[in-house]
């Protein structure tokens, strides 16, 4: 267990130190990419990664190109103002959608020519963007400042003044356009961004530009093409024209990546393309790339305890390859721009330190392993000579070169086995290990034989000197050594160990595993295996019989008034009678419950006298030294005909057959049939299906009224739940209530009732009292003050107008308990009746001290009146009897006028039945309330 502990330590802590370098490295790279260290890398990477794609632009811009063949058809440079008013002519002609204009127009020119331009720009219709800039400029005192440059007043009436200034990054390269600048005191957009600004609303300081896309898709017209009419007019129509300078001599070129030198003004054209849905880059920075590859080193290395270089090189290849492929993909497709580089340092740092760990590592362990092999043959002597078992190692010649001291004392050897002959072994032993000594051995490969031998007369019984008993189990093995240059020598080990304690354990616990150890009766799972062995279910012709199983009744009184010790007694002896029946296989199930075989299957006239023989022989008087014992039985019975072959299916039957004779009265005995499973199958189906019933819907309540058999008024009702399911149809009350107090669900089912019973009477304009069944379940297991609390402030219902209807088992266990929530209840103004009235347990010892307002009298006491004279009898002793403790009765089950006058007269308050209504939904119920025109009587209770 030491050793596993220490594994799993040395485990956890290899781990979490990986885990810590891999955080600290993460940590470096995060702080150097803070700092700019990866910017030249990106850079590289991201513009490597351009160089593969190729997206298409959106055909939106067209450049009007000042080119080398129109300067020289104008045939000066700067042109006059009048050649750039004959292209905007031309543009407007051409029914273009925007102009954009990228030359300087800050100075005046001629008069003539700057009017002509006005005049241009206001026939374009305001739809012109005029180029505006900071340059900074040398003055005569070689001093340098920023001068700005704006159009002169005359154009800005009619066209908007916007930036075409750009910056580089540090290697001179332009990679992103800021979204606009201060200009001679005047914030402007830049250029791409006010061609924009409808179609990408969010605006940032600056933006990428995205060089995946294709320039050369970008249509170019030469300006003097242009002027002269010589364009197609579908290649300008509905179109943004960017007028700018593209011939070298006029300088306005820029470095970019991909493309290196470009003019400026197609720098321009893509930074508008990149501002458009689809084109637009967002740039994470470095976070994805760290976290993919820590990931992928936390799969790759850290699972590993040691890893060859050869292995290292393949995890960095495959981080790097991961990295920019997944920067590639995203660049390419979702226009997502990542930093590789600080991935790719964590990757390489992580295998620069498992290269340094492994050195070490692998430097150590060939420090131990010299000193390893220094101990080691010191170990191995004190291994055989402190070894628990018995050590006994013999060379080829048969001859003993050492031995443990356990084998020295298990074989008696006082003075010693080494150096002596392997004869001095005891028979078994000697002649086992001679015969694998005499074996040659493969190369390489050990010979081995293990057993285990039982010396019944002693260790030395072979060589004439016996002793006690002993199982010894013991293991020859035997090897080839190898002797370098010379010949190779066999040698062999024989361990054993004395095994008799053990042997002896497992024997008991065979025995207590198999048998009942006060009895001497079988154990359960002796009874199935016996079962199992005897009805042969596999075999072609398995053989039939009956199991029982019996239960003691009134066994806890012999324990707690004769003691146990007498129980003990009578316990051996019902086992003792079983047998004496004739029954095989008696088996004690635990307590008081025991099982037998009959090796027949009884026919259905013969179960009755074999069952009472059996349940005779059981409950007869056990006279147990000066004692007489007393007990009852009960009987479970089936056959291999009804419950097949198997043991446990027959198990399960007769239990169940057992549990129906226990429920009935006296010594009884049930044979199971196949209608018990159904029954129990039925339950089953009921318990499942009523598990959903409350929230699909399928209760329902019923209403059935309560009528003042003095005024013939209805005064309320008792609300009654019912339960129509989909498939099963109506199922019973008395079919599903046992199962939902058996289960449990009575508990969520009660509460339901209450409060829809509680709802339905608040709605009831008539008034009236609701009176609400409550279960003795409830009562132990549920928390029935909190429903009623729960219920009346959730649906504003007057207390005085609830009734919670109880039977008498409610008391049958913790008394007081429930006595005092019923003081609570009727504190709260609620009343509390007393159902099914004479018909449970001790009833009159429970009315002097029960806080109930109402008793209902069975309709059992009622069904037959008038001619039943002992039912009327019953019913005047508790109509006096509750007249006395100032309760109100309530009958039950009135179903004729006659009925009703003879409880009238006998002093009954309350009738309900037939005669009165049947159960009824509320709405139903309502109407008949109001057609009774009973008024509300709040002290009809």
């Amino acid at each position: 267990m030491g050793d596993w502990k220490d594994l799993l330590w040395g485990n956890m802590k290899r781990s979490l130190g990986k885990i810590v370098i891999l955080a600290v490295v993460t940590a470096l790279a995060v702080l150097v990419d803070w700092s700019g260290g990866f910017a030249p890398f990106d850079r590289y990477f991201r513009e490597y990664r351009y160089s593969a794609i190729s997206q298409p632009v959106s055909e939106k811009f067209v450049i009007v190109a000042i080119d080398p063949k129109s300067l020289d058809a104008v045939g000066q440079w700067p042109w006059p103002r009048r050649v750039h008013a004959d292209i905007i002519d031309r543009l407007v002609d051409y029914q273009v959608d925007e102009i954009a204009l990228d030359i300087d127009l800050s100075q005046n020119s001629n008069a003539i020519d700057d009017n002509r331009l006005a005049e241009a720009l206001e026939r374009a219709g305001g739809f012109t963007y005029l180029a505006s800039f900071n340059q900074l400029v040398r003055d005569r005192n070689d001093e340098v400042r920023l001068s700005t440059a704006l159009p002169i007043p005359s154009f800005l009436e009619h066209g908007d003044p916007v930036v075409v200034n750009v910056r580089p990054d540090s290697d001179g390269k332009i990679r992103k356009i800021e979204s606009g600048a201060n200009v001679g005191g005047r914030n402007l957009m830049s250029l791409p961004l006010a061609l924009t600004q409808f179609e990408a609303s969010e605006v940032n300081e600056t933006f990428w530009v995205n060089f995946g896309l294709d320039l050369s898709q970008i249509d170019v017209i030469s300006a003097i093409d242009l002027i002269e009419r010589r364009v197609d007019p579908l290649r300008l129509t509905g179109k943004t024209a960017l007028v700018g300078a593209t011939a070298v001599e006029l300088g306005d070129i820029v470095l970019v990546p991909k493309y290196g030198h470009i003019p400026g003004v197609a720098l321009l054209a893509l930074g508008a393309e990149s501002r458009l849905d689809g084109n637009r880059l967002t740039h994470f920075g470095s976070w994805p790339g760290l976290v993919l590859v820590i990931l992928f080193l936390l799969a790759t290395l850290l699972p590993r305890k040691s890893c060859s270089l050869m292995w290292m090189a393949m995890v960095y290849a495959c981080g790097f390859v991961l990295v920019e492929g997944a920067a590639f993909i995203a660049q390419w497709q979702l226009n997502y721009l990542m930093n590789t580089s600080p991935a790719h340092a964590v990757t390489f740092a992580i295998i620069l330190s498992y290269i340094l760990s492994e050195l070490t590592s692998r430097r150590n362990e060939l420090e131990q392993a010299s000193q390893a092999n220094v101990r080691m043959q010191a170990i191995l002597d004190r291994v055989v000579e402190d070894n628990f078992d018995g050590v006994i190692i013999i060379d080829g010649q048969e001859r003993i070169l050492s031995a443990s001291a356990p084998a020295e004392e298990l074989l008696q050897a006082r003075h010693g086995l080494a150096g002596k002959k392997a004869q001095v072994l005891p028979g078994i032993l000697y002649k086992e290990t001679v015969r694998l000594l005499r074996h040659r051995v493969m190369e390489g490969i050990p010979s081995k034989v293990s057993s285990l031998h039982m010396f019944e007369n002693g260790i030395y019984a072979d060589k004439g000197y016996p002793g006690r008993a002993m199982a010894l189990e013991y293991s020859v093995t035997v090897s080839r050594i190898d002797a370098g240059d010379g010949p190779g020598e066999q040698v062999a080990c024989l361990t054993f160990r004395d095994v008799t304690e053990r042997l002896n354990h497992e024997k008991r616990l065979s025995y207590l595993a198999n048998y009942d150890t006060l009895t001497g009766a079988f154990s359960r799972q002796k009874l199935v295996e016996e079962l199992g062995r005897y009805c042969r279910p596999k075999s072609d012709k398995p053989r039939d019989m009956t199991l029982l199983l019996l239960d003691l009744d009134r066994f806890k009184n012999i324990n707690d008034t004769l003691g146990i010790s007498i129980g003990d007694q009578l316990l051996k002896q019902v086992v003792k009678r079983l047998g004496q029946l004739g029954l095989y296989s008696v088996t004690r199930l635990g307590g008081d419950r025991f099982a037998a075989v009959y090796p027949h299957i009884l026919q259905e006239e013969e179960l009755a006298p074999f069952a009472n023989n059996v349940l005779n022989a059981i409950v007869a008087p056990y006279a147990i030294g000066a004692h007489r014992a007393l007990i009852g039985a009960s009987l479970g019975m089936t056959d291999t005909a009804n419950s097949g072959y198997f043991a446990e299916q027959l198990l399960t039957h007769v239990d169940m057959a057992h549990s129906e004779a226990k429920s009935m009265p006296g010594n009884s005995y049930f044979a199971y049939r196949s209608e018990l499973s159904e029954r129990v199958r039925d339950r089953q189906s009921i318990e499942v299906a009523l598990l959903d019933a409350v929230a699909n819907g399928q209760l329902f309540l019923q209403y059935q009224p309560q009528v003042d058999l003095a005024t013939n008024k209805i005064i309320g009702a008792e609300s009654l739940v019912r339960w129509r399911h989909p498939e099963l149809g109506f199922v019973r009350p008395d079919r599903f209530i046992s199962v939902a107090e058996d289960s449990g669900m009575i508990i969520e089912i009660g509460r339901w009732v209450l409060l829809q019973s509680c709802m339905d009477a608040a709605k009831s304009s008539a008034g009236g009292r609701i009176a609400v069944n409550v279960s003795a379940v409830q009562f132990e297991y549920g928390d029935v003050l909190g429903d009623i609390d729960y219920a009346l402030k959730e649906t504003g219902l007057d207390p005085s107008r609830l009734d919670i209807e109880i039977t008498e088992s409610v008391f049958v266990s913790k008394q007081d308990k429930t006595i005092g929530i019923l003081d609570s209840i009727i504190e709260r103004g609620v009343g509390i009746a007393l159902d099914d009235f004479g018909t449970g347990y001790s009833s009159l010892s429970y009315l002097s001290k029960l806080p109930v307002n109402k008793i209902k009298i069975d309709q059992a006491f009622v069904r037959n009146l008038p001619e039943d004279q002992q039912s009327m009898a019953i019913i005047n002793a508790v109509v006096s009897l509750s007249k006395h403790m100032d309760k109100k009765v309530v009958a039950e089950g009135i179903e004729t006028e006659e009925q009703a006058r003879l409880l009238h007269r006998a002093g009954c308050h309350i009738g309900q039945g037939y005669l009165f209504g049947r159960p009824l939904d509320r709405k139903e119920f309502c109407y008949l309330l109001t057609s009774y025109n009973a008024p509300q009587q709040k002290d009809a209770v």
